[in-house]
């Protein structure tokens, strides 16, 4: 069927706006209905059922609520499609409309096919015929072409927008599907994703107040369509609420997992099997204390995953942790994740008046063992970290929360090089634990004053006495005579000219004590790691001391 100007000038969006609206309520109340799966289902149910029966039903129940999830990021893509129709629609009829008031005002009529008619017969333009077309004519047939233009886009938006929606129907026997609903929210990011404002988005690495500004000036509507249909962006953006970045993330996680069935390929299996760890560790703290949400997750470089116990937004006390050598994103789900939340533990017992959130942060390619002497990654890192804490800063509510920074190994010269970037970082606290230095000479250099410089360093601990470059070149034993405490990125964080604050650890052995600080297992004294919780909640005249080297 021909689109013709009435059809374009009295077409009404009210019937469209009121099915928006009403596909938006549906995304929430989906959404809802699978919190609701979760929280009043299947949390009593586990805990008050076990055996064979109760493992089926728990299959079920958590099929039943990814139908839900499912069914709710469907709606969202929807609306978001009704949107984009209508922004599209309405900006050609006023095209329309404003094409034809010129042709009245300069004396022709329209017809309803948009042919533009000279108003009376004697306003057409005679002459020569070989003396070209006349001025008139070609006033006329510009603004014919102009309207015929109006009504051809309007009627290609419409057959658009009519083939995104029946794209989006299910048939019976609904199978949800990770890679199902990416590909749908990658069709509708095509089509409407222009007129939604989906390209209004900060790239990565943004000033995260700016971030901010702009997630806080959406509408619900806006930000409804934001997380429908660019959640990889909003779920990765330093700057958006830290609710709002696990809600998206969790929607990322699972299409990554998706992207590739079994058997995986080689070249990504350790990066996809760290992926099915970090949702295997949400999933096994699912509805425990501290709720863990997910800040961080992307295939970029060899994985990112950036995981919180407790929301930051709403923390009194936040730690953010950086893992070194060796660290992949099976670590965030596994050892690190661990860490993370021990150190959360630690913080609770030295502080439960406040709360605390504590973090991985593996947002940067950590260093594998022919990488560790290289000192780039550690600055790329360091200044993704300082964007990050920024980001803390910046969506926090309430008061400033006291923040400390917390570096192990190589992850502790990233943690100095993000605060040695200029501006520093955002922090309170710095901890240094197994390193091989942050790239300063002094603890002033990190720019929180030596005073707030924490240093955990074992005496056994191989990584803490690594040689300097100078020593390991022929002569070298020369180097260390005249500064034996330079090691391979700076001065020793734990020496006397170094200038922090040396806490006490377990002595451990050669072998074990680099990974011994944030131990808190049988035969170890666990003092690292109350030290730690102690820093983190502002307590130092709680932390014991030993003597700097």
């Amino acid at each position: 069927m021909t689109l013709t100007v009435r059809d374009l000038e009295n077409l009404h969006f009210s019937a469209l706006e009121s099915a928006k609206q009403e596909w938006g309520q549906l995304t929430h109340r989906l959404g809802g209905y699978k919190d609701r799966v979760d929280a009043h289902m299947r949390l009593p149910l586990k805990h008050g059922w076990s055996g064979e029966a109760a493992d089926a039903a728990q299959k079920r129940m958590s099929r039943l609520g990814d139908n839900f999830q499912f069914g709710s990021q469907e709606c969202a893509l929807i609306e978001s499609t009704l949107d984009g129709a209508i922004t599209e629609l309405q900006a050609q009829q006023k095209a329309l409309r404003q094409a034809m008031d010129e042709a009245t005002r300069k004396g022709y009529r329209v017809a309803p096919t948009g042919e533009v008619i000279y108003a009376d017969e004697g306003d057409i333009p005679t002459g020569d015929p070989d003396a070209g077309v006349p001025v008139k004519e070609q006033e006329r047939r510009g603004l014919e072409e102009n309207i015929f233009s109006t009504l051809r886009k309007a009627a290609e938006i419409d057959a658009r927008y009519c083939i995104a929606l029946s794209r989006l129907r299910v048939g019976r026997g609904l199978t949800v599907d990770a890679l199902e609903s990416q590909r749908d929210a990658g069709d509708i990011s095509k089509i409407a994703g222009a007129a939604v404002g989906l390209e209004s988005a900060p790239a990565k690495g943004a000033d995260p107040k700016k971030v901010r500004d702009w997630w806080n000036g959406l509408s619900d509507e806006e930000k409804d369509e934001q997380l429908a249909l660019n959640p990889s962006v909003i779920g990765n953006l330093d700057g958006i609420p830290a609710k709002t970045r696990d809600k998206a993330n969790r929607v990322n996680l699972d299409r990554l997992i998706a992207m590739y069935p079994e058997p995986v390929p080689d070249d990504v299996k350790e990066r996809h099997d760290g992926f099915k760890a970090v949702r295997k560790r949400l999933a096994d703290d699912e509805w425990k204390e501290p709720e863990p949400l997910l800040l961080g997750i992307s295939p970029e470089g060899q994985g990112r995953a950036i995981l919180s116990y407790g929301n930051p937004d709403t923390a009194d006390n936040v730690a953010a942790y950086v893992p070194g050598l060796g660290t992949t994103v099976a670590d965030v789900g596994g050892e690190d994740g661990d860490r993370a939340k021990d150190v959360w533990k630690s913080a609770n017992d030295a502080d439960n008046q406040h709360k605390t959130a504590s973090i991985v942060w593996l947002g940067y390619d950590a260093p594998q063992d022919e990488e560790v002497a290289a000192p780039d990654r550690g600055k790329r890192g360091g200044a993704d970290f300082g964007t990050f804490l920024d980001g803390i800063q910046a969506t926090h509510q309430g008061d400033r929360p006291h923040v400390t920074a917390i570096g192990h190994s190589y992850g502790s010269f990233t943690v100095g090089q993000a605060a040695q970037r200029e501006g520093g970082i955002p922090a309170d606290d710095i901890v240094l634990v197994g390193s091989p230095g942050t790239g300063a000479q002094r603890a002033e250099q990190l720019g929180v004053g030596a005073g707030h410089v924490w240093v955990g360093a074992a005496d056994s601990d191989p990584v803490t006495h690594a040689p300097s470059n100078y020593e390991l070149i022929p002569g070298g034993a020369i180097a260390h005579i005249m500064d034996p405490h330079e090691l391979h990125f700076g001065q020793d964080p734990s020496s006397e000219e170094f200038g922090g604050n040396r806490f006490t650890v377990d002595p451990g052995l050669p072998w074990s004590s680099h990974s011994n600080y944030f131990d808190n297992a049988e035969g170890s004294d666990g003092e690292s790691l109350r030290n730690m919780g102690r820093i983190v909640t502002g307590h130092p005249e709680k932390v014991s001391f030993q003597a700097r080297r």
